[in-house]
Parts: structure tokens; C-alpha cells; sequence
């Protein structure tokens, strides 16, 4: 059988990340409450278009994804991950969703996986309860579609449907309408936020701390409304705090992360933190580095766009300084970001892929080398020398063989700092390259100091044989290159090469005190201290 694999791997983590989004507004917002509806909505219409007509099945493992060939869906953001947990935790070892996947079955789906693991077991698993509730379009543990075909017969036959989110949200918003309003004092959002916080402080209940972070959202965006952002600091620090506390329960944690995630929503009031970082007054750069890890890659994206929109080059260092400190969860949203058209965007996230030291990075930064901005090319390949591996090797050394002479010098230097012994035939070749004229005296130059820095004494009887040739024309330029020549010889410290140097170092002239001070060298370290073949 064969089975749908989507072209994209960002886009599988994007459509399973909207769906465990919309699993946790869910459960995090009151009955009622407009995000619970548009959640629903963007991750229907997220894996409709990821599915594209086509029906997908995965296995469901404790910390990721898979394909059912086995093939795992890596996904270092957590949000597809924590889907496949949930699902997992509740016996699900497979799930197939139907091109024609219908919205109302995905909330009945999510309003199922809101039933803790335990109740589900007790009510027949998770298999018998979607038949039950009349989910037609996903099916838990089974990937045969023709088992799949007859069980969705079954249940149609039934007539029992799901019911679609605006029936079930707008008549629980009518019941909510309904109650009688608490009789209590009016208190402005701010003064109620600060009451919630000094309870939110200190409650360990988890289900009166969702409720006291459900009340301080909401007041939360009513300040925001008024753009009155200053109240909303003490709640933010509080609940990264929170997310971060690994003495917690995990509902807690996850709570709290999602309040986070909640403040961050919109770039107003991330853009405020980022203002304020420089303020003696403002927040802490740790502070900023909670609300990145909590909020995700919307608040990576604000970060980005930020660093790109101002002239202080104290918040621009500080903000790519933080955003390298999120390490790999940061990089496919980093990745997706090299795609803008602005070079200076994209130069710098070449810089902070290649500090955060990712190898899923280097295909994207490989990307980066044929930008139109030389400079953008340069940034890509001294970052691919900063991850290092084969892979980013392979890619710096076919840039070697490319016509884009332009990349050729970063090239050459950085496979010299990698030490890459791998470069060594493509470094000599252009050593070797004919040119009379010695106009690209500069690149073999360059050439010269990256194999001394390899220090593989298999260039040795190479250069030796070029320190002896005789050059009637550009006889200045040719001694310079000679002496380039002699300078790496000593640095090899390959014993092979003294009878030529004490030959040439009777030559008066530059050259001469060159070839005598490379032997000295050789001699002074005994020969073979830099580097063996």
C-alpha cells in the first residue's frame, strides 16, 4: 500500500502545530470564547491544505510523529510532538485523516482528546468513542483504507454527526449570555489583574489556576485595547516564570506557556518589550529570552523584524544574541524566515543559524551562498563553516568549483579554518591554475595560507615544484607568489622541502630571506610538527 507523504516537512509541522494549538485554546478558553472557534477554523483549513486531496496516515510514538515506513517527523518546536503525545497517552497508535476531512470531525476529535487518558479507557478507547460521537473522516489505529471505507459506512448509517463549531460555540455563548452576572464591585482591568496576580502567585490548583490565567488574559486584552501595555509586565515575567518552573505539574507549565503565548499574540506588546530593552527602567534581556521561549515563532518572527528596523546596534546585537541562546528550537522558523527579500534580514539569520550551530541549517544557509547580495553569500558560508561536518564542508568546497569568483576568497578562508584536508585538491588545482600573468595573485595567495592552516604534508612536492620554476613575465608578481610559496612550505614543516629552500635561499632579495627563513622554521621544529599525510 502505498502512502501520502506531504512535500513539505514544515508544512506537517505547521498543519499538526495548528491542530495541537487548537487542542489547547480548547481547553485553556471558557465555553463561548471566540478563539476556541477560529482556532478550529485555521487548522481545518491548515491540514486541508496539507492533505491536498490526499488521505494521511501516521504512527503516533511517545515523542514525535512518524510516517509509516517509519520515517520520523523531527519536529524540535514541541507542537506536533505534543500532539502525537496526546495521542499516544490515550492508545492511539495510528491516525488517518481523509482528503475530506470535515471540520466537525477535527473538533470532535479535539473535544475527545480533552477527556483525560483514564475516562477514555473506561468508555471503550478512543476507537469506539469517535465511532460513537460519528467521526467519519479520522480514524485511530488503522491505516487499511478498505477497513477504513466499511467503518465509515457503518457509522453514516447511524445518522449520528458531530456537531459543527458555530452550532456548539454560539449555543454555549447563548448559555454563558444567560447566566446571571456575579454581584461584585467594578474593577478597572488593571486593578483586576493586579488581584489576579497575587492569587496566581500562589495557587497550585490546576484547575483554579487555569481559571485565575483564563480571567487575566482576558484582562490582559482589554488593556492591550487601550494600548496600555505598562501593566501587562508583572503577569508576563509571572507566567514565563512559570513556564519555566520544572518544579510544577505539567498542566501548570503548559498553562502558563499558553497565557504566554496569548500576551505575545499581536506585535504590539512584543514590540514594547523590545523598545524597553535598553531603558534603565526596561526589562531584562533574560526576562525577553522567557517570552521568546515561551511565545514561540511569533515572537521570533517581531524579533527578526525588529533587528532589521532599527540603528541601535546594541538592541540588534542583544536581540540576535538572545534568539541564539533559543538554540535549535529556533531554527525552522529561522529557516522559513530566509525566504524575505530584504538582504540585510537575511544576512543576519545566516549569522545566527551558523552561531546556533544547527546541521539542519546548512541546506538552507547552501541556499544563501547564490543570493544576488555578495554579502549574504559571504555571511552563508562563514556560518556553514561555524557548523562544521561533512555536509557543510562538501557545501564550501563546491562553491571552489563554481564561476562565482566573487565567494571564492571566503571559500578558500574558511575551508582553511575548518582544517578541511577534503579541500586540499581544489585548493592546489587553483594554486595550479594557468595564468601567465599572475592576475589572480591575491586567490592563490589566499589558497596558500588555507593549506598551511590544513598543515597536510601531501602539498609539499607540489609547491617545491613550483618554488623551482623560472618566469619571464610579471617576474615581481611571480616572486610574491613564490614567497607565498616558501612562507607555507616552512609552515608544512615537511623536511622534504629543505634542499630546495637552502637552494633558493642564496638568491639575494626577498625571496632568498623567505626560502632561508622557512628552512630555519623546518629545522627549528624538526620537521613534521604541523601536519602528516
Amino acid at each position: 500500500m502505498d502512502f501520502y507523504c506531504p512535500p513539505s516537512l514544515q508544512g506537517v509541522l505547521d498543519a499538526l502545530g495548528s491542530v495541537y494549538r487548537a487542542l489547547r485554546a480548547w481547553k485553556f478558553y471558557p465555553k463561548g470564547h471566540p478563539s476556541r472557534k477560529s482556532s478550529i477554523k485555521q487548522a481545518h483549513a491548515a491540514l486541508l491544505q496539507l492533505l491536498d486531496g490526499n488521505n494521511l496516515s501516521l504512527s503516533c510514538g511517545r515523542s514525535c510523529f512518524s510516517y509509516p515506513d517509519g520515517e520520523l517527523i523531527k519536529d524540535v518546536t514541541r507542537m506536533s510532538a505534543s500532539l502525537s503525545y496526546e495521542l499516544f497517552i490515550r492508545r492511539v497508535q495510528k491516525i488517518t485523516f481523509l482528503a475530506d476531512l470535515y471540520q466537525e470531525d477535527l473538533l470532535e476529535l479535539l473535544r475527545i482528546l480533552s477527556i483525560p487518558p483514564e475516562a477514555i479507557q473506561k468508555a471503550g478507547g478512543m476507537d469506539k468513542l469517535m465511532a460513537e460521537r460519528g467521526i467519519r473522516t479520522i480514524w485511530a489505529n488503522e491505516f487499511d483504507l478498505s477497513i477504513i471505507r466499511g467503518r465509515r459506512r457503518d457509522v453514516e448509517s447511524k445518522g449520528v454527526t458531530p456537531l459543527g463549531v458555530d452550532e456548539l460555540e454560539d449555543s454555549a455563548m447563548i448559555e454563558e449570555l444567560e447566566k446571571p452576572l456575579p454581584q461584585t464591585a467594578e474593577l478597572s482591568p488593571e486593578d483586576e489583574l493586579q488581584a489576579l496576580l497575587a492569587k496566581l502567585d500562589t495557587v497550585q490548583d490546576e484547575d483554579v489556576y487555569l481559571m485565575l490565567v483564563r480571567q487575566a488574559i482576558t484582562c490582559a486584552d482589554a488593556l492591550k485595547a487601550r494600548h496600555e501595555l505598562t501593566p501587562l509586565l508583572p503577569l508576563a515575567k509571572l507566567l514565563a516564570a512559570h513556564a519555566a518552573d520544572a518544579g510544577r505539574s505539567e498542566n501548570l507549565i503548559e498553562c502558563a506557556r499558553f497565557g504566554v503565548e496569548q500576551l505575545a499574540m499581536g506585535e504590539e506588546f512584543i514590540s514594547f518589550l523590545f523598545d524597553r530593552m535598553e531603558d534603565t527602567d526596561g526589562v531584562s534581556r533574560e526576562f525577553i529570552l522567557e517570552i521568546l521561549t515561551a511565545a514561540g515563532a511569533a515572537a521570533l518572527t517581531l524579533a527578526v523584524e525588529k533587528m532589521g528596523s532599527i540603528e541601535n546596534m546594541a538592541v540588534r546585537k542583544a536581540l540576535s544574541t538572545l534568539i541564539v541562546r533559543l538554540g535549535e528550537p529556533a531554527v525552522p522558523a529561522l529557516l522559513a524566515m530566509l525566504e524575505d527579500n530584504r538582504w540585510y534580514i537575511v544576512r543576519s539569520l545566516s549569522t545566527i543559524l551558523g552561531d546556533i550551530g544547527s546541521p539542519a541549517a546548512v541546506s538552507g544557509l547552501q541556499k544563501c551562498t547564490l543570493h544576488t547580495d555578495i554579502r549574504v553569500g559571504k555571511e552563508a558560508i562563514r556560518s556553514l563553516a561555524k557548523i562544521g561536518g561533512k555536509e557543510a564542508e562538501t557545501a564550501i568546497i563546491s562553491i571552489l568549483r563554481t564561476k562565482e569568483t566573487s565567494l571564492l576568497p571566503q571559500a578558500i578562508t574558511s575551508l582553511g579554518g575548518m582544517k578541511s584536508k577534503k579541500a586540499l585538491g581544489d585548493l592546489m588545482h587553483i594554486i595550479h591554475s594557468e595564468d601567465m600573468f599572475l592576475t589572480t595573485l591575491p586567490l592563490k595567495t589566499n589558497a596558500l595560507a588555507a593549506i598551511s592552516l590544513i598543515g597536510d604534508q601531501q602539498a609539499t612536492p607540489y609547491l617545491v615544484n613550483l618554488l623551482e620554476k623560472r618566469h619571464l613575465i610579471a617576474r615581481s608578481r611571480w616572486e610574491q607568489f613564490k614567497i607565498a610559496v616558501a612562507l607555507c612550505l616552512g609552515k608544512l614543516g615537511d623536511p622534504q622541502a629543505l634542499p630546495v629552500l637552502r637552494k633558493m635561499a642564496r638568491i639575494s632579495g626577498d625571496l632568498g630571506r623567505a626560502c632561508a627563513e622557512a628552512a630555519d622554521l623546518i629545522e627549528r621544529t624538526g620537521g613534521g610538527t604541523h601536519g602528516g599525510a
